[in-house]
């Protein structure tokens, strides 16, 4: 019997008895067709879970070879196993290798492993589809971990990043970096054969998609790793001009296993600008297009040689994209430049004259204005829709914000079968456009929007990370408590609170009623 006929006949007849066997053979590095299907199969199985997962293999000792670091054979190709099953483990894993005492041992055990899975997924026509949707997951894992935000102290002068729930509790970014690229591009590995084939691809297909992504926080279709590092990329096709220094690891990596294209974009992330090399690679293939790669602009990282024959002979696009900024820079210069030269030579009378009261105190009021216009013009320079302005949000603002997204979900529940009772023409007329037209959680806040007033291009998912973006939300929902006739108005949705019932109420009968308001 074939996989796919056996995975559609009995999907939830699982018998648990041989995932168990299968697990207890590979440990023991009998990696048979039949046990590798086992895993296939119990993968594609809706009840199998990482939290089962995670009981199953604990059982052989996983958790106990992990916390206890025993790398003995059979422990490796367990651990190797759980990396394969469960997605977010896959970092871990890598580090535990790294810290053991021979880790060129680990790795050549783990590679015996993936060595006889690569050779089932040759064999068969589909390949391991839910062991390959795993994998690519994993590596998203691996990825978004390379970007972890580093932290320091007085006593260590170098740099290490905390991973969250290790056992080793500091690790180098340069070393996860340099697992990285060798687990994705050792020869015969399952993790390095899904990037070559299929992950480059996929992440290829879903980059040029960010822009189109609703709201952070509400991509679908994608499995858990991919979803979160999609969403945390959403900022940055936003935002042009947007940049994040914590990415540069992102881009070095990609650059050392020679993808320029992927290289490209996490350098214009994190600092700004591509390398001269990178972006001449890629023009050179047709890539960038108007110093455009997946939909995002990139910028030339230029020297004063390069600014001088861009402007004389070549790279048009270029300077006419940046000929605004440069014009802007030099109008706001040219008036910042007038008004200082204006207040030296009214300070300078102001001197000659020191002894006329009367035309000191002219000279001052005159100052005033002065200094009121150059607050004025530098205030101007400020963009107040730039993320870079904007302020971590606190832990008493996030507190608020967890209680009113809370409600926020259960309104979605509740409101779960008004919005199946729409027809296509009911979200037409109400405004939601096709491509989120099976959206709750989009139809939803598209309605509480509408209804607390607040313009629908303002980013939901923002609130619960910058304290300006929360309170913009808070002052909004103020005022319908107000007009409401709440007597302390607070500024928070609680669940299950007054204020929940009335704007699903007001929503059910206005937003979301084909003949409301």
């Amino acid at each position: 019997m074939t996989l796919s006929v056996y995975m559609l006949d009995s999907p939830f007849n699982l018998d648990k008895n041989e995932i168990k066997k299968a697990v207890k053979a590979i440990m023991n590095f009998r990696t048979q067709p039949e046990y590798i299907n086992s895993l296939e199969i119990a993968l594609f199985h809706p009840q199998i879970d990482a939290q089962s997962w995670n009981k199953l293999l604990d059982s052989r000792g996983a958790s106990k070879a992990y916390q206890d670091k025993i790398y003995s054979e059979p422990m490796v190709r367990l651990l190797t196993l759980k990396a394969l099953l469960i997605p977010k483990f896959l970092p871990e894993f890598l580090i535990w290798m790294q810290t053991a005492p021979k880790p060129d041992d680990c790795w050549k055990s783990c590679r015996k492993l993936q060595a006889s899975i690569v050779t089932e997924y040759k064999k068969k026509s589909g390949g391991l589809p839910c062991l390959t949707r795993n994998v690519k997951d994993g590596i998203y894992s691996l990825l978004s971990r390379l970007i972890t935000k580093p932290k320091s102290s007085k006593s260590d002068s170098t740099i290490k990043h905390k991973l969250r729930g290790l056992v080793h509790s500091k690790f180098d970014i340069p070393q996860l970096v340099k697992a990285t690229k060798l687990l994705l591009t050792q020869k015969d590995g399952f993790w390095s054969q899904v990037y070559r084939v299929s992950f480059t691809k996929d992440l290829a297909d879903a980059l040029p998609k960010i822009p189109d992504l609703w709201e952070p926080g509400i991509i679908t279709n994608y499995p858990e790793e991919q979803q979160k590092f999609l969403t945390n990329l959403q900022p940055f096709w936003r935002y042009p001009g947007k940049t994040d220094k914590n990415y540069l690891s992102l881009a070095q990596f990609f650059e050392e296993v020679e993808e320029p294209h992927f290289a490209a974009i996490f350098y214009q992330i994190s600092t700004g600008e591509v390398p001269a090399n990178i972006f001449y690679s890629l023009s050179r293939k047709g890539n960038v297009k108007k110093g455009t790669l997946f939909e995002m602009t990139l910028i030339r990282q230029k020297g004063w040689r390069d600014h001088i024959h861009s402007a004389l002979y070549g790279d048009t696009y270029l300077v006419t994209d940046n000929l605004r900024l440069i014009i802007r820079g030099m109008v706001i210069g040219l008036l910042l430049g007038a008004i200082v030269l204006t207040t030296i030579l009214l300070i300078s009378s102001w001197w000659t004259s020191r002894y006329d009261k009367t035309l000191q105190a002219s000279m001052d009021k005159k100052i005033a204005d002065l200094e009121e216009k150059l607050k004025s013009a530098q205030a101007s320079t400020t963009d107040t829709n730039n993320p870079e302005t904007l302020t971590e949000i606190s832990p008493e603002n996030q507190e608020r914000f967890n209680r009113t997204h809370e409600a926020i979900k259960a309104m979605i529940k509740n409101l779960t079968d008004d919005i199946n009772k729409l027809e296509t023409d009911d979200k037409n007329r109400i405004g939601i456009p096709e491509n989120a037209h099976n959206d709750k959680m989009y139809i939803v806040l598209f309605c509480v929007k509408r209804r607390l007033g607040i313009d629908q291009n303002f980013q939901y998912g923002e609130i619960g990370k910058y304290n300006e973006r929360w309170q913009e939300f808070s002052d909004a929902i103020k005022e319908y408590q107000k007009s409401k006739g709440a007597n302390t108005p607070d500024g928070v949705i609680d669940k299950d609170g007054r204020i929940q019932r009335w704007l699903e109420e007001d929503i059910r009968n206005q937003c979301l009623n084909p003949h409301g308001g």
